[in-house]
């Protein structure tokens, strides 16, 4: 009775969870049915707040990549992840004063316009297309890490979970809209909160304190800050993390679709500066608390590795094996750990098909298609094409099981064409001398080297001819009548580096660190974009507003600046520069 009782708990908090947001999405969906237009389906109608868009992009930002995957990178490789904490405050930073102000000027449904407006409308296209295809991969490992933890805690096969999981958020992301999508995530971006604490809570009471995390993780090699070897070959380093996180995060805080089109969804250009600073904060310190319970995990394992004592498959479940351990005496406790993890999943899930339908919609179907239809029907098409691409990611969740770390294929995939993207923004908005010709080509040379580097990587690594150097395990605490299973054999390889082990015919450059990916993605398409465009140089006319505003300066010093309303109407309504400065 006690155990039947525990297992209605642990369902109860699960099943809470999604009815919640089950019930948000036909509340904006039928009862305030808000959503016929375009700007209400994407924008919110811009009457937004700051709160639920602050949470909305954390929780969209925190997916179950973060919550199972830092805990198994520091677990396996250390704490040097960690100092991406403090990163942030140079990325806010760059956001700030870079691509922000000139995002919330022009006020575009789709931040993929502004290369229209820059350059050509090829340009946006090819832009509209890599990132289509770079979220359409990126959805299923979002799905597919919390079914592995349901499937931990539960047994249920994977393959049942999913589809079951992506109906509901294809549902009320379809119904809702960007409201829904905002207030679902906040909501269970609270799951994701109390669950994470309530881990913490009871990981440091169960292995007897802070100190006793301390001391386990720096005895057994754990505590890394600040390995200051600048080689790009290395896993993690300072440098591999702080500077590749950089350029990732850069992009994905500040021009990712999504991101924007919550900014912009705030009714004034302060309120949007104060949601970007509240969410990156967010980020670091989600960063650290999941950092904590990876802590957490090694001292409570620390005498006796979970995978080599064969209790799981791979360290993609440590974490659910860990809170199933520590939570087994408080029933409904892993039904709300598992309602955090799904909880993460549906909002990054819900925030992408929303944006991504935004994306098809005004990029591919209006412009490049010149299919031009009432706000009705273009809502009705954005609610058709959410669920075509939520069918087909869920589908794709068959590949994703068969690839390895968490953390880092994630990254991997966004490496990708984060690079080439970054580098057609920061062409646009900094340098007033590149091209179209210039833009096109830095994009086509970026995505193709990169492709080329991260796919030589992966399949290397599939063929045993990458192997990473982990920290050391221990099993003097396991007991004597398990089989244990067997470590990683490098034998016909050498050592590259103190990190890396690589076959002899395997080139260097496929053991460039995967946290450079969108370093070096960025930098080629920047050079070959500045290079082809001072090659071929073209007469332009530039708005003012296409320019960052410390490069308006120089260029248009008499320049006053500008907005442009939803309606249509050009008003001035917000400085971005002091007060002497006429832009």
């Amino acid at each position: 009775m006690d155990l039947q009782l525990s297992w209605a708990a642990e369902y109860a908090a699960f099943a809470c969870m999604l009815g919640i947001s089950i019930l948000i999405g036909l509340y904006y969906g039928f009862v305030e049915r808000k959503q016929s237009t375009v700007n209400d389906y994407l924008l919110g109608g811009k009457h937004m707040s700051v709160f639920p868009i602050t949470m909305s992009l954390i929780a969209s930002h925190i997916s179950g990549i973060t919550l199972l995957g830092v805990p198994s990178e520091i677990y396996v490789y250390g704490t040097q992840y960690l100092i991406v904490a403090i990163i942030n405050i140079f990325i806010i930073l760059i956001v700030i004063y870079v691509f922000l102000p000139v995002f919330y000027d022009l006020q575009l449904t789709s931040v993929y316009e502004y290369f229209e407006l820059r350059f050509n409308r090829k340009i946006r296209g090819l832009a509209s297309l890599m990132f289509t295809i770079s979220l359409i991969l990126y959805i299923p490992v979002v799905i597919y890490i919390p079914a592995l933890a349901f499937n931990q805690v539960s047994k249920l096969n994977v393959h049942s979970i999913t589809p079951i999981l992506c109906l509901i958020c294809i549902f009320y992301t379809t119904v809702g809209g960007l409201k829904a999508v905002v207030w679902t995530d906040a909501v269970q971006s609270l799951f994701t909160t109390i669950s994470i604490v309530a881990v913490i809570i009871l990981g440091i009471i169960q292995v007897g304190g802070v100190g006793n995390v301390i001391k386990a993780n720096a005895e057994g090699n754990r505590l890394e800050w600040f390995n200051m070897d600048p080689d790009p070959l290395l896993r993690n380093s300072f440098w591999t993390v702080s500077i590749g996180t950089t350029f990732s995060w850069v992009h994905g805080l500040g021009m990712h679709p999504g991101a924007v089109q919550r900014f912009v969804a705030l009714p004034t250009y302060n309120k949007a500066r104060k949601a970007l600073i509240y969410f990156i904060l967010g980020i670091g310190i989600v960063k650290i608390l999941t950092g904590a319970i990876g802590m957490l995990v090694y001292t409570k394992f620390k005498d006796c590795d979970p995978v080599m004592a064969g209790y799981i498959e791979n360290d993609k479940n440590l974490l659910p094996l860990f809170v199933t351990n520590v939570a087994s005496n408080y029933p409904g406790l892993t039904g709300l750990f598992i309602s955090g993890i799904v909880s993460t999943a549906l909002s990054t899930m819900s925030a992408q098909l929303n944006t991504v339908s935004g994306t098809i919609y005004e990029d591919f179907i209006v412009k490049l298609l010149g299919v031009k239809v009432s706000d009705l029907m273009a809502s009705i098409i954005m609610k058709a094409t959410v669920v075509i691409v939520g069918i087909i990611c869920v589908s794709l969740v068959l590949v994703v099981e068969k690839l390895g770390s968490i953390l880092q294929i994630s990254v991997t995939l966004g490496g990708v064409t984060q690079g080439c993207l970054l580098a057609a923004f920061v062409l646009g908005m900094c340098f007033p001398c590149a091209n179209s010709r210039g833009a096109l080509w830095g994009m086509i040379v970026s995505f193709a080297v990169m492709s080329w580097i991260t796919l030589g990587a992966e399949m290397a690594i599939m063929n045993d001819k990458i192997k990473f150097v982990t920290k050391e395990v221990s099993v003097t605490g396991c007991p004597s009548n398990i089989t244990l299973q067997n470590t990683t054999d490098f034998t016909g390889l050498y050592r590259l580096n103190h990190d890396v082990y690589v076959a002899p015919d395997v080139w260097k450059i496929f053991t460039l660190s995967y946290m450079h990916y969108s370093t070096v993605g960025t930098l080629i398409g920047i050079s070959v974009g500045l290079i082809v465009s001072l090659i071929f140089p073209k007469e332009q006319h530039i708005e003012p507003n296409l320019l960052t505003p410390f490069v308006r300066r120089i260029v248009y010093p008499n320049h006053k600046n500008q907005i442009m309303k939803p309606n249509g109407v050009i008003v001035e309504e917000y400085n971005l520069v002091p007060q002497n400065t006429q832009l």
